[in-house]
């Protein structure tokens, strides 16, 4: 009689893990190799734009109103939001009005913003050939 107490269930684990490691390398590929780069561009863009949930509208509404009840760590995180979703969209005026306004709350905590700040022309192309790469097949029905 097995219970099947002990099986390995690790197949599905080293599939996600596989393609996530793909993911990685291209997006380390997409930044040129440099690690201070890919690391912001990682924390900061969805890399599975399929999560993003929330329109962009409703997000700001949110920020605007955690940023009027002086609450800063969510108008942060909500800004951080807007401007993932921006990337996604590209919309560069986007990237740059939500992570300044971001990074106006983290200070000096999250140097991720001050990267993509300088270099959003450069985190649009990156974030553009991702998702062109990246992006689920639409089925036809």
């Amino acid at each position: 009689m097995k219970l099947g107490f002990g099986k390995p269930k690790q197949k599905g684990l080293l599939v996600e893990t596989s393609a996530e490691s793909v993911v990685a390398n291209r997006l380390k590929e997409l930044c040129g190799g440099d690690g201070d780069f890919y690391g912001a561009i990682s924390r900061l863009m969805f890399l599975d734009p399929k999560k993003i949930t929330t329109p962009l509208d409703r997000v700001l509404g949110e920020a605007q109103s955690f940023e009027a009840q002086g609450n800063k760590l969510r108008a942060e995180v909500a800004y951080r939001i807007a401007g993932g979703i921006s990337l996604y969209k590209g919309d560069l005026d986007g990237v740059n009005k939500y992570f300044e306004k971001a990074a106006s709350f983290a200070g000096d905590s999250h140097h991720e913003y001050q990267v993509i700040l300088k270099r959003s022309g450069e985190a649009m192309n990156v974030a553009r050939k991702y998702y062109e790469e990246f992006r689920p097949p639409v089925v036809q029905t």
